[in-house]
């Protein structure tokens, strides 16, 4: 029965180192540093998520709104390759620009650009200068013409007179 109590407190005793050798050793070590802030005034390169309108006529609407990010007043604006104006930057957010003059009906990429690099716009700006009728307008007239043939055929029509 002594034996049996000896080995009994030595396999004790080897589990016991075991389960000190497998958990980690505490070292008195020094929290790491935390990172340097990031300057407030870091210029990032513009981000383009929506141009409005995409279709614009630029003598009745000459000016479109860019949203997107990191937009400045000094953001440099070009449509087509035209420089643009800038007439309102509210926030970071939002630019109103103003289209460069003498646009040709066509569809046109818009680019903003400042120190930290240049964004494109994914959907192209298309300039209608208006010239020709809107499809709605042929339906309609073409609607009126009907009503029209449709009154004097009645009116030809015996017995209704």
């Amino acid at each position: 029965m002594a034996a049996a109590r000896r080995l009994a407190a030595g396999g004790l005793a080897s589990l016991m180192a075991l389960a000190l050798m497998s958990l980690p050793a505490h070292a008195a070590t020094r929290p790491a540093p935390l990172p340097a802030p990031a300057r407030a005034n870091a210029v990032l390169p513009p981000q383009i998520y929506q141009v409005s309108p995409l279709k614009v006529n630029p003598t009745i609407q000459p000016n479109i709104m860019i949203l997107g990010q990191h937009l400045t007043p000094g953001s440099n604006v070009h449509v087509g390759g035209r420089p643009a104006t800038t007439v309102q930057a509210p926030d970071s957010y939002h630019l109103l620009v103003k289209l460069p003059d003498n646009l040709s009906q066509g569809s046109y990429l818009v680019e903003v650009t400042n120190e930290a690099g240049t964004a494109m716009a994914s959907d192209e700006l298309v300039v209608d200068d208006g010239s020709r009728p809107s499809t709605m307008m042929l339906l309609v007239g073409g609607g009126v013409l009907l009503l029209l043939l449709l009154v004097m055929r009645l009116a030809r029509t015996p017995g209704l007179a």
